[in-house]
């Protein structure tokens, strides 16, 4: 049997590269097919129920009031996915795949999972915004939109994975009182800065439903007194200051060059003259014909913001313009075509 498994495998290898089979079917119908199989363990609860421990189909479909049937065909496509496996009659999680599965994990990407279900819906209008070139303005919900709850919970699983290799990286001025981070929604990398600096505190600048959410986060943490919330657009809210660091995450994909600039600039007067400003962003290389990943999220950011990823070169002369100059770069290890870009004001 398992030398048959193999002949298969190899002869869909030789189909493939004499490009016998449409290998755009596969990249559709089963990356398809993977993503939901992953999205539906997290929603009906598999991955929790897993966690406690081993288990057959038939008392995971009880407890998790499914049909047997159904349960036993998603558990053997998480087999499939890597994330499940099978012994003796019992499933159970993947060893490899408990710390990013098992909700109890300060490693868990459950959250993450389940916002993907809204991104879900936010693809299926591609081809209008193709189309049209406008965007789905995924800032635009109601404050008590339960939106709002998936995006920040997803957005600081992510940043409790990376938070403290961004922390180390990030050298704020000795001494450093006050930190500004804006659109920072679960303030979690503020929150980590904080706990490396006694004395630092740290305003968190973002939109309403997102400030509700991280405000949530921040006290369940116990970090309320260090870490504050403040509602407002960073395109036009009033900074205050004067800041002894500014963090920028994932925000300037969403923005435009010109309203970059703009932001740079304001945030520049916001700082102390020997300040830190850290940008976190997905940066897209001018020429970059390996990857698969970086075309998918360039649209991801049309699709999601009308903006677009950019170059290094072009957020460098955004810094530039706004009297900026960079210090240091590096890639972030925990979080996969991220970079950290250090400046300060020339």
């Amino acid at each position: 049997m398992r030398l048959g498994l193999k002949a298969d495998n190899l002869l869909e290898r030789v189909a493939d590269f004499l490009n016998l089979a449409p290998q755009p079917l596969a990249h559709v119908f089963f990356g398809m097919m993977a993503s939901r199989t992953l999205m539906a363990g997290a929603r009906l609860g598999v991955y929790a129920a897993l966690a406690d421990g081993a288990a057959t189909a038939e008392a995971l479909a009880a407890r998790l009031k499914t049909s047997t049937e159904g349960m036993r065909a998603l558990l053997e496509a998480l087999i499939a996915c890597e994330v499940v496996e099978l012994s003796r009659g019992r499933f159970r999680l993947a060893p490899r795949a408990r710390r990013w599965l098992d909700p109890r994990s300060p490693q868990a990407i459950t959250a993450f999972l389940e916002f993907n279900y809204a991104q879900w819906d936010w693809w299926g209008q591609l081809e209008t915004a193709v189309k049209s070139g406008q965007s789905v303005d995924i800032h635009q919900f109601a404050p008590d939109d339960p939106r709002w709850r998936d995006y920040i919970q997803a957005m600081y699983q992510l940043a409790r994975l990376a938070s403290p290799e961004v922390a180390a990286a990030i050298p704020l001025p000795r001494g450093a009182r006050h930190l500004l981070d804006l659109g920072g929604a679960h303030g979690w990398y503020a929150a980590e800065l904080c706990r490396m600096h006694r004395g630092l505190k740290a305003t968190v600048v973002d939109l309403e439903g997102s400030v509700r959410v991280g405000r949530d986060i921040i006290a369940q943490a116990g970090l309320s007194h260090r870490v504050t919330h403040k509602e407002g657009d960073v395109l036009n809210a009033e900074l205050g200051g004067p800041y002894d660091g500014v963090l920028l995450f994932q925000v300037m994909h969403h923005l435009t060059p010109a309203q970059n600039v703009a932001l740079l600039r304001r945030v520049r007067g916001a700082m102390v003259s020997r300040g830190t400003l850290a940008v976190l962003e997905y940066l897209r290389e001018e020429r970059d014909t390996q990857s698969t990943s970086a075309p998918l999220i360039g649209l991801h950011y049309f699709l999601t913001s009308g903006a677009a990823s950019y170059t290094p070169a072009e957020v460098e002369g955004f810094l530039d313009d706004a009297g900026f100059k960079v210090q240091s770069t590096r890639p972030i290890r925990h979080l996969p075509l991220q970079t950290l870009i250090i400046a300060q004001p020339d």
